[in-house]
């Protein structure tokens, strides 16, 4: 077989080869084989040979050292020393002192040092190292004044230290772990427990928030008041339980003076001088008073700050909201107020409760804006109705608003004629300013109240957990539905009592005026202001001023108003000196006589002098026709108002009187009544 050659399986041997050369390819390998096998036998045989012989010589070498071994050590046992006194003589009393002294010197100063560097939980331990030193040399007569000098200024260190302390504890910024350091440099400075240093801890920020709420009433002291509260509520919460026992433990795991950060500060030289120092200094655990309270009792104690913090928070909102008169202003603290509290609502002890005194604030506050508003409308009333009739506004040709420039005299210009065609003098101008500034700022109040449900407090409340979902929802439903529903409720109810108010105000003052009128000036100045006001209120507030008994009492104004024309018509006309009567033939065909053209023109003056332009409106000019033919047409008065049938026709059809009896002729009457259409634009406020 050819020894390039290779066969990979014996199918393959059987493919490629005929029969004997398969056979003669197997006689090979197998002789092959058998060569391999001798050659790896001889090859074990020699390798186990040599592994027997090395251990061999190990097992020797191993008898020969523990024979040496055993040798010295009989040797040095033989040549040892004789047996000396072990217990070390004491240290002079004088070295002793020294030291102590000095020690205390440099802790006095390292002390100042580390107060500078805010290292608050080294100054403490320093200090009660200080505390130990002065108690040992306090027998030491040679330096009494020297520790009295260091005992001053430990003293004051430590007032300073305290000062430190406490400015740590009440700083919203302080994280977990100084807090926790100052517990403990307070708890060794104070010798007091954990439970003391936390209770200090709450009064400490409690205090804050009173001096914070005392010293300013503003919208962002209460934001930052409430801020404080929640911060001071959720670290109260982390500090309690394992982190302070934990902490505390640590300051009692080894001697003071064995602390790490002790023995590397180099200006106590502790290497020096340690060995000097007593025993009882140099050993000294810090002990603090062991209080584990219950969950109970913490969580009441929790419970009582947040009591006390909140009854603080909620008298100083109350003694602020009563200064603040807009709605605005006090949805937005709402807000604001909100937007700090719920985030942390869920996690924060005593949430609810902190929600529910604001809200009882807030609402109150607003109950009361919505009711001082409305009642806004009861003096504006008694402006309306005390309007002195004489006083009219300024005249159109006034000099001061003939100069002015056309872009500045022009909407003056407009505004006076608009207001001088409504009848409006200087005090109805004045007061119904402010009953436009009133409805304004009334009608805006409602528009802020319902822009509160679309507020999405969702995006800004804490995400719940699985049990508070519940809540999470009566909390948005809240302050979004019954919040907005609360609110809205108020100020309709209150708009709805000052509008009563001002239609009983109306209608006792109106009847008082009906039923003993002093002059038609009044009665129109009062009847300006019923119209003006009501048309006011009923178009902004068309639900709330329904007004059910004004129509009745304006019409016995109206009726009033058309009394005082008849009569002051006929005293311009009766028991006069009449001029020289028309002859009929010196009149056209179809055309009244001068002296019914004289009656309607006198009546239209008559008109317009008592109440202007703007008071003849059609009812009131119908009360007027009324009065004024009641009086005119009876037989022993027509001769003063008209001088035949046509005036008589003429009249009829002006003043609205039933002609349908009166002449047989009914082309007399379409004559009558074609006249009266071409010419009643003469006498405008009767047309």
């Amino acid at each position: 077989m050819d020894p390039t050659t290779t066969i990979l399986n014996w199918q393959n041997a059987f493919e490629n080869h005929r029969i004997p050369q398969t056979r003669v390819i197997e006689k090979q390998l197998r002789a092959s084989a058998a060569q391999n096998k001798d050659k790896l036998r001889a090859l074990v045989g020699g390798s186990y040979r040599e592994l027997l012989a090395t251990a061999e010589a190990i097992v020797v070498l191993d008898g020969q050292t523990r024979a040496a071994e055993d040798k010295l050590l009989s040797i040095s046992h033989n040549c040892r020393p004789p047996p000396q006194n072990a217990i070390p003589r004491p240290p002079p009393a004088d070295k002793v002192a020294l030291a102590q002294f000095r020690l205390l010197q440099r802790c006095c100063m390292s002390v100042a040092s580390c107060l500078r560097n805010q290292h608050i939980l080294l100054c403490a331990q320093l200090i009660v190292v200080s505390r130990l030193l002065l108690k040992s040399l306090g027998d030491q007569d040679l330096l009494t004044g020297s520790l009295d000098s260091l005992r001053n200024k430990l003293g004051a260190l430590r007032r300073q230290l305290l000062l430190r302390i406490e400015a740590r504890l009440i700083r919203p910024m302080s994280t977990l772990s100084d807090l926790l350091e100052s517990i403990c440099a307070y708890c060794l400075v104070t010798s007091s427990s954990s439970e003391d240093a936390l209770g200090h801890l709450r009064q400490l920020r409690l205090e804050k928030i009173r001096r914070q709420l005392a010293a300013s009433r503003q919208k962002s002291t209460f934001c930052q008041a409430l801020r404080y509260q929640i911060l001071s509520l959720q670290t109260f919460k982390s500090l309690t339980g394992r982190p302070i026992v934990d902490s505390i433990s640590n300051l009692q795991k080894r001697p003071i003076l064995e602390d790490p950060s002790i023995r590397d500060l180099e200006s106590l030289g502790l290497d020096q001088i340690i060995s000097l120092i007593p025993q009882e200094i140099r050993s000294f655990v810090p002990y603090f008073k062991r209080s584990a309270p219950t969950f109970e009792e913490t969580q009441a104690k929790l419970e009582t700050w947040s009591r006390e913090s909140l009854k603080t928070f909620s008298d100083a909102l109350h003694q602020y909201l009563p200064a603040t008169d807009s709605i605005a202003e006090v949805l937005q603290l709402r807000h604001e107020l909100y937007t700090i509290l719920l985030p942390f609502y869920f996690s924060t002890p005593a949430g609810p409760d902190i929600k529910d005194q604001i809200a009882q604030a807030l609402n109150r506050r607003v109950n009361d804006i919505c009711h001082d508003k409305c009642a806004r409308l009861a003096h504006i009333t008694t402006l309306l109705l005390d309007n002195p009739a004489s006083t009219t506004t300024k005249s159109l040709w006034d000099p001061e608003l003939a100069l002015l420039n056309l872009e500045a005299g022009g909407n003056k210009l407009t505004t006076r004629i608009r207001k001088r065609h409504e009848g409006h003098n200087v005090a109805l101008s004045r007061a119904s300013k402010s009953l436009n500034t009133w409805i304004t700022t009334t009608n805006s109040a409602f528009g802020q109240l319902n822009d509160i449900s679309r507020i999405r407090w969702r995006d800004v409340v804490e995400e719940p957990e699985e049990e508070n979902e519940d809540e999470a929802s009566g909390l948005i439903k809240d302050l979004c539905e019954t919040d907005s529903s609360l609110y809205r409720d108020s100020l309709q109810n209150a708009l709805e009592t000052a509008l009563l108010e001002y239609e009983a105000k109306i209608t006792q003052t109106a009847a008082q005026v009906v039923d003993e009128p002093e002059s038609v000036s009044q009665i129109v100045a009062l009847l300006r202001a019923i119209r003006f006001s009501m048309m006011s209120l009923q178009h902004t507030f068309p639900e709330q001023a329904r007004f059910e008994k004004l129509p009745k009492i304006v019409r016995q104004l109206h009726q009033l108003v058309a009394t005082e024309v008849s009569l002051q018509l006929s005293a311009s006309r009766e028991g006069r000196k009449k001029t020289k009567r028309w002859n009929k033939d010196m009149l056209l065909d179809n055309m009244p006589s001068p002296c019914a053209f004289s009656t309607l023109r006198q009546l239209c003056g008559i008109m317009l002098d008592i109440g202007g332009t703007d008071l003849w409106s059609f009812p009131v000019v119908e009360l007027v026709k009324e009065a004024v033919r009641s009086h005119i047409f009876s037989p022993e008065r027509k001769a003063w108002y008209m001088e035949n049938e046509f005036d008589e026709l003429y009249l009829s059809i002006a003043l609205g009187r039933d002609t349908s009896a009166m002449a047989r002729d009914k082309a007399h009457i379409k004559s009558a009544s074609e006249y009266w259409t071409r010419t009643k634009l003469l006498f405008g406020v009767l047309a």
